[in-house]
Protein backbone atom coordinates (compact mmCIF):
# COMPACT_ATOMS: atom_id res chain seq x y z
CA UNK A 1 0.00 0.00 0.00
CA UNK A 2 1.55 3.28 -0.89
CA UNK A 3 1.75 6.14 1.17
CA UNK A 4 0.24 9.75 0.26
CA UNK A 5 3.50 10.96 -0.64
CA UNK A 6 4.39 7.86 -2.66
CA UNK A 7 3.61 7.62 -6.93
CA UNK A 8 1.62 4.15 -7.09
CA UNK A 9 3.42 3.57 -10.39
CA UNK A 10 6.73 3.84 -9.89
CA UNK A 11 6.81 3.84 -5.98
CA UNK A 12 8.89 7.13 -6.36
CA UNK A 13 8.60 8.25 -2.32
CA UNK A 14 8.47 11.73 -1.11
CA UNK A 15 6.51 13.38 -4.56
CA UNK A 16 6.46 17.10 -4.02
CA UNK A 17 2.98 19.01 -3.58
CA UNK A 18 3.33 21.24 -6.58
CA UNK A 19 -0.37 22.65 -5.49
CA UNK A 20 -2.06 23.70 -2.00
CA UNK A 21 -6.20 24.27 -1.99
CA UNK A 22 -7.89 24.86 1.32
CA UNK A 23 -8.99 20.95 1.73
CA UNK A 24 -6.03 19.36 -0.19
CA UNK A 25 -3.13 19.18 -2.20
CA UNK A 26 -1.50 18.04 -5.63
CA UNK A 27 1.16 15.86 -5.85
CA UNK A 28 3.69 15.32 -8.84
CA UNK A 29 5.75 11.93 -8.85
CA UNK A 30 9.56 13.43 -10.01
CA UNK A 31 9.93 10.50 -12.18
CA UNK A 32 6.79 10.13 -14.28
CA UNK A 33 5.04 12.90 -13.75
CA UNK A 34 1.94 11.76 -12.52
CA UNK A 35 -0.52 13.91 -10.71
CA UNK A 36 -2.91 12.90 -7.67
CA UNK A 37 -4.62 14.54 -5.35
CA UNK A 38 -3.52 14.12 -1.48
CA UNK A 39 -6.16 12.94 -0.15
CA UNK A 40 -7.72 11.02 -2.93
CA UNK A 41 -10.56 11.20 -1.68
CA UNK A 42 -12.59 12.96 1.92
CA UNK A 43 -15.02 9.72 2.15
CA UNK A 44 -16.44 6.45 0.69
CA UNK A 45 -19.56 7.74 -0.83
CA UNK A 46 -19.45 7.07 -4.97
CA UNK A 47 -19.89 9.92 -7.09
CA UNK A 48 -21.14 9.33 -10.92
CA UNK A 49 -20.15 11.85 -13.70
CA UNK A 50 -22.75 13.89 -14.56
CA UNK A 51 -24.86 11.55 -16.39
CA UNK A 52 -27.52 13.62 -17.81
CA UNK A 53 -25.17 16.33 -19.34
CA UNK A 54 -23.98 12.97 -21.58
CA UNK A 55 -27.51 12.41 -22.61
CA UNK A 56 -28.18 16.11 -23.43
CA UNK A 57 -25.25 15.95 -26.10
CA UNK A 58 -25.74 12.19 -27.08
CA UNK A 59 -24.84 13.11 -30.99
CA UNK A 60 -21.95 14.78 -30.17
CA UNK A 61 -21.12 11.40 -28.10
CA UNK A 62 -22.45 9.38 -31.11
CA UNK A 63 -19.71 11.47 -33.21
CA UNK A 64 -16.45 10.93 -30.39
CA UNK A 65 -17.34 7.20 -30.26
CA UNK A 66 -17.09 7.03 -33.95
CA UNK A 67 -13.47 8.77 -33.69
CA UNK A 68 -12.73 6.17 -30.82
CA UNK A 69 -13.21 3.43 -32.87
CA UNK A 70 -11.81 4.36 -35.86
CA UNK A 71 -8.39 5.02 -33.46
CA UNK A 72 -9.10 1.16 -31.84
CA UNK A 73 -10.09 -0.77 -35.61
CA UNK A 74 -6.47 1.08 -36.85
CA UNK A 75 -4.48 -1.43 -34.34
CA UNK A 76 -7.34 -3.85 -33.27
CA UNK A 77 -10.20 -4.74 -35.76
CA UNK A 78 -12.99 -6.96 -34.78
CA UNK A 79 -12.03 -9.56 -37.00
CA UNK A 80 -8.92 -10.10 -34.86
CA UNK A 81 -9.82 -8.35 -31.65
CA UNK A 82 -13.65 -9.21 -31.44
CA UNK A 83 -14.37 -9.35 -27.46
CA UNK A 84 -14.26 -6.00 -25.99
CA UNK A 85 -14.95 -4.52 -22.74
CA UNK A 86 -15.84 -0.88 -21.36
CA UNK A 87 -14.63 -0.47 -18.12
CA UNK A 88 -17.18 2.89 -17.03
CA UNK A 89 -19.43 2.88 -20.10
CA UNK A 90 -21.98 4.73 -18.60
CA UNK A 91 -25.10 4.42 -20.53
CA UNK A 92 -23.33 2.06 -22.91
CA UNK A 93 -22.79 4.46 -25.95
CA UNK A 94 -19.42 3.18 -27.11
CA UNK A 95 -20.22 -0.44 -26.91
CA UNK A 96 -23.35 -0.35 -28.63
CA UNK A 97 -21.29 1.42 -31.52
CA UNK A 98 -18.88 -1.39 -31.09
CA UNK A 99 -21.25 -3.76 -31.20
CA UNK A 100 -22.68 -2.54 -34.07
CA UNK A 101 -19.11 -2.77 -36.08
CA UNK A 102 -18.61 -6.29 -35.41
CA UNK A 103 -17.09 -6.24 -31.89
CA UNK A 104 -18.30 -8.65 -29.06
CA UNK A 105 -19.05 -5.90 -26.92
CA UNK A 106 -20.02 -5.84 -23.23
CA UNK A 107 -19.97 -2.61 -20.55
CA UNK A 108 -19.41 -2.48 -17.19
CA UNK A 109 -20.24 0.65 -15.11
CA UNK A 110 -20.72 0.92 -11.40
CA UNK A 111 -23.06 3.53 -11.30
CA UNK A 112 -26.96 1.87 -10.82
CA UNK A 113 -28.67 4.69 -12.69
CA UNK A 114 -26.36 4.43 -15.80
CA UNK A 115 -26.72 0.83 -15.79
CA UNK A 116 -30.91 0.75 -15.76
CA UNK A 117 -30.60 3.50 -18.32
CA UNK A 118 -28.41 1.63 -20.81
CA UNK A 119 -30.70 -0.90 -20.43
CA UNK A 120 -33.42 0.76 -21.43
CA UNK A 121 -31.54 1.81 -24.47
CA UNK A 122 -29.00 -1.41 -25.27
CA UNK A 123 -31.04 -4.25 -23.56
CA UNK A 124 -28.40 -6.85 -22.08
CA UNK A 125 -25.27 -4.86 -23.57
CA UNK A 126 -24.09 -2.95 -19.84
CA UNK A 127 -23.76 -4.14 -16.63
CA UNK A 128 -22.99 -3.21 -13.15
CA UNK A 129 -19.61 -3.52 -11.80
CA UNK A 130 -16.40 -3.14 -12.48
CA UNK A 131 -12.88 -4.71 -14.04
CA UNK A 132 -12.12 -7.24 -11.43
CA UNK A 133 -11.09 -11.33 -10.37
CA UNK A 134 -14.76 -12.38 -11.64
CA UNK A 135 -13.25 -11.41 -15.61
CA UNK A 136 -11.49 -14.81 -16.22
CA UNK A 137 -7.42 -14.56 -17.07
CA UNK A 138 -6.64 -13.82 -21.26
CA UNK A 139 -10.35 -13.88 -21.74
CA UNK A 140 -10.51 -10.73 -23.72
CA UNK A 141 -8.94 -9.03 -26.85
CA UNK A 142 -9.92 -5.42 -25.74
CA UNK A 143 -10.58 -2.98 -22.74
CA UNK A 144 -10.92 -0.13 -23.55
CA UNK A 145 -11.37 2.91 -20.60
CA UNK A 146 -12.50 6.56 -21.58
CA UNK A 147 -12.26 8.65 -19.15
CA UNK A 148 -12.49 7.10 -16.27
CA UNK A 149 -9.27 5.79 -14.96
CA UNK A 150 -8.67 9.51 -13.61
CA UNK A 151 -11.59 8.77 -10.99
CA UNK A 152 -10.13 6.08 -9.33
CA UNK A 153 -8.45 5.40 -6.58
CA UNK A 154 -5.75 2.44 -7.30
CA UNK A 155 -5.17 2.80 -11.04
CA UNK A 156 -2.23 1.03 -10.86
CA UNK A 157 -4.29 -1.89 -9.81
CA UNK A 158 -6.45 -0.70 -12.73
CA UNK A 159 -3.58 -1.46 -15.10
CA UNK A 160 -2.81 -5.02 -13.28
CA UNK A 161 -6.52 -6.21 -14.62
CA UNK A 162 -6.17 -5.35 -17.49
CA UNK A 163 -2.71 -7.18 -17.56
CA UNK A 164 -4.26 -10.30 -16.60
CA UNK A 165 -7.77 -9.90 -18.66
CA UNK A 166 -5.68 -9.44 -21.82
CA UNK A 167 -5.17 -12.19 -24.03
CA UNK A 168 -0.97 -12.18 -25.36
CA UNK A 169 -1.76 -9.32 -28.20
CA UNK A 170 -5.13 -7.71 -27.00
CA UNK A 171 -5.05 -4.31 -26.81
CA UNK A 172 -5.83 -1.28 -24.17
CA UNK A 173 -7.45 1.65 -25.75
CA UNK A 174 -8.11 4.81 -23.23
CA UNK A 175 -8.67 8.18 -22.73
CA UNK A 176 -8.47 10.33 -20.06
CA UNK A 177 -7.40 14.81 -19.15
CA UNK A 178 -3.83 15.16 -20.13
CA UNK A 179 -1.30 17.67 -18.25
CA UNK A 180 -0.20 19.18 -22.01
CA UNK A 181 -3.20 20.76 -22.38
CA UNK A 182 -3.77 24.63 -22.38
CA UNK A 183 -6.93 24.16 -19.96
CA UNK A 184 -4.65 22.05 -17.59
CA UNK A 185 -2.04 24.41 -17.85
CA UNK A 186 -4.37 27.46 -17.29
CA UNK A 187 -6.59 26.12 -14.33
CA UNK A 188 -2.73 24.74 -11.91
CA UNK A 189 -1.84 28.74 -12.58
CA UNK A 190 -4.87 30.14 -11.49
CA UNK A 191 -4.79 27.73 -8.84
CA UNK A 192 -1.43 28.53 -7.45
CA UNK A 193 -1.91 32.41 -7.73
CA UNK A 194 -5.38 32.07 -5.77
CA UNK A 195 -4.82 28.96 -3.56
CA UNK A 196 -7.42 30.41 -0.80
CA UNK A 197 -10.36 30.38 -2.56
CA UNK A 198 -12.12 27.04 -1.50
CA UNK A 199 -14.07 26.82 -4.82
CA UNK A 200 -11.80 26.93 -7.69
CA UNK A 201 -12.03 24.88 -10.34
CA UNK A 202 -8.58 23.14 -11.51
CA UNK A 203 -9.44 20.32 -13.11
CA UNK A 204 -8.66 17.70 -9.93
CA UNK A 205 -10.42 17.20 -6.92
CA UNK A 206 -10.61 14.48 -4.17
CA UNK A 207 -13.60 12.30 -5.36
CA UNK A 208 -13.80 12.61 -8.92
CA UNK A 209 -10.30 13.51 -11.15
CA UNK A 210 -8.27 11.95 -8.23
CA UNK A 211 -5.24 11.14 -11.08
CA UNK A 212 -4.25 13.65 -14.14
CA UNK A 213 -1.57 11.97 -16.81
CA UNK A 214 0.20 13.05 -19.70
CA UNK A 215 1.79 11.45 -22.99
CA UNK A 216 5.23 10.80 -21.54
CA UNK A 217 3.77 9.23 -18.07
CA UNK A 218 1.78 6.59 -20.30
CA UNK A 219 4.70 5.89 -22.32
CA UNK A 220 6.75 4.91 -19.06
CA UNK A 221 4.19 3.58 -17.05
CA UNK A 222 2.81 0.87 -19.59
CA UNK A 223 6.05 -0.02 -21.11
CA UNK A 224 6.95 -0.41 -17.42
CA UNK A 225 4.44 -3.02 -17.15
CA UNK A 226 4.78 -4.45 -20.32
CA UNK A 227 2.68 -2.99 -22.84
CA UNK A 228 4.33 -1.87 -26.32
CA UNK A 229 2.75 1.57 -26.82
CA UNK A 230 1.28 1.84 -29.92
CA UNK A 231 -0.45 5.26 -30.25
CA UNK A 232 -0.39 8.41 -28.02
CA UNK A 233 -2.33 11.51 -29.37
CA UNK A 234 -3.97 14.27 -28.24
CA UNK A 235 -7.62 15.07 -28.18
CA UNK A 236 -10.12 18.11 -27.37
CA UNK A 237 -13.39 17.76 -26.08
CA UNK A 238 -16.38 19.05 -28.41
CA UNK A 239 -17.43 22.56 -26.97
CA UNK A 240 -20.83 21.32 -26.93
CA UNK A 241 -20.06 18.83 -24.16
CA UNK A 242 -17.81 20.81 -22.14
CA UNK A 243 -20.69 23.27 -21.71
CA UNK A 244 -23.47 21.15 -21.06
CA UNK A 245 -20.69 19.38 -18.31
CA UNK A 246 -20.82 23.52 -17.05
CA UNK A 247 -23.89 24.64 -17.23
CA UNK A 248 -24.50 26.44 -13.82
CA UNK A 249 -20.95 28.23 -14.19
CA UNK A 250 -21.18 31.95 -14.84
CA UNK A 251 -20.53 33.54 -18.48
CA UNK A 252 -16.90 34.61 -17.63
CA UNK A 253 -16.15 30.76 -16.91
CA UNK A 254 -18.24 29.60 -20.14
CA UNK A 255 -16.36 31.89 -21.89
CA UNK A 256 -12.91 31.30 -20.57
CA UNK A 257 -14.14 27.50 -21.63
CA UNK A 258 -14.83 28.33 -25.73
CA UNK A 259 -11.38 30.54 -25.69
CA UNK A 260 -9.57 27.50 -24.30
CA UNK A 261 -11.33 25.43 -26.34
CA UNK A 262 -10.34 27.07 -29.75
CA UNK A 263 -7.28 27.72 -28.74
CA UNK A 264 -6.53 24.32 -27.86
CA UNK A 265 -7.55 23.40 -31.72
CA UNK A 266 -5.69 25.79 -33.03
CA UNK A 267 -2.54 24.55 -30.99
CA UNK A 268 -3.00 21.05 -31.43
CA UNK A 269 -2.91 21.08 -27.28
CA UNK A 270 -6.36 19.11 -26.50
CA UNK A 271 -6.99 18.35 -23.16
CA UNK A 272 -7.60 14.86 -23.31
CA UNK A 273 -5.02 11.93 -24.69
CA UNK A 274 -6.00 9.04 -25.99
CA UNK A 275 -3.63 5.69 -25.76
CA UNK A 276 -3.40 2.50 -27.65
CA UNK A 277 -1.47 -0.07 -25.78
CA UNK A 278 -0.54 -3.69 -26.59
CA UNK A 279 -0.26 -6.74 -23.95
CA UNK A 280 2.94 -8.54 -24.77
Amino acid sequence: MTTPDECCFCEASACPVVLRRPRFQVRRCPRCRVMWCDPPRFDDRFRPDDEEAYLEVEPTVVAENRDRLALLSAWAGPATHARLVEVGCMHGDFVGQAASAGYRARGLDLSTTAVAEAELRRPGLVHEGTLDESTPAASLDVVAAFNVIEHMDAPHRFLDHVRRVLRPGGVLVLETPAQESLYHHALVLRGQLLQRRPRLEIGMHPGTHIYKFGHSAWRRILAGRGFRVLAVRSKSTPLRELLAKNERAGLATRAGIVGLGLAARATGLGNRVQVVAQWS
